[in-house]
């Protein structure tokens, strides 16, 4: 099975939009290999079915490249970031980090043809909405502005961004091999 990237820092703007391009592309290309009839499968014991990590992943894009692209006036009224120095591989990419043992999927039946298709149109243009809100913003903005959480800056925002994206697949991921 298809191993996915390891988010590295980015120091620049055009590193970071070419890892928006790696780990997007790795992510649908993850999704596109996996079977069809376990798309809308719940896991066992509970959680997510491939589908709806899928929809997170650009849904995700979609609301925090919205908040990239704020306008600049209410960014910087969040104030400076309080964790400056914050470093990807102190990124949190989820608010449960304690689960380990994600379960596996049952086989469910074979979805409609054209979902899953769907789907991969849209992570791949939230990437691209994320790759717009993120060339929209210079140098300096990335490193100075805030993110919408957790004391980062926006340059670590978008890290976690794709931290929290790959943590999602490697959930789905995780229940496929086992």
């Amino acid at each position: 099975m298809r191993s996915l990237p390891v988010i590295r820092f980015s120091p620049d703007k055009e590193d970071l939009l070419r890892q928006i391009d790696e780990v997007h592309n790795a992510i649908i290309e993850f999704y596109r290999e996996t079977p069809d009839d376990l798309l809308e499968s719940p896991a066992s014991p509970d959680g997510w079915s491939i589908l709806k990590n899928m929809k997170h992943v650009a849904s995700t894009n979609r609301y925090m490249a919205a908040w990239i692209r704020l306008p600049l006036f209410i960014l910087k009224l969040r104030g400076c970031p309080s964790k400056p120095d914050i470093t990807v591989e102190q990124l949190r990419e989820t608010n449960r980090p304690n689960i380990k043992n994600y379960g596996r999927y049952e086989q469910h039946g074979k979805p409609d043809d054209a979902l899953k298709l769907k789907i991969l149109a849209e992570i791949s243009a939230s990437a691209e909405k994320l790759k717009i809100a993120v060339r929209r913003r210079t140098e300096e903005e990335l490193t100075s502005l805030s993110g919408m959480f957790g004391g980062m800056n926006l340059r670590m925002f978008v890290h976690f961004v794709l931290k929290h994206n790959v943590h999602h697949t490697n959930v789905a991921r995780s229940r496929l091999v086992s």
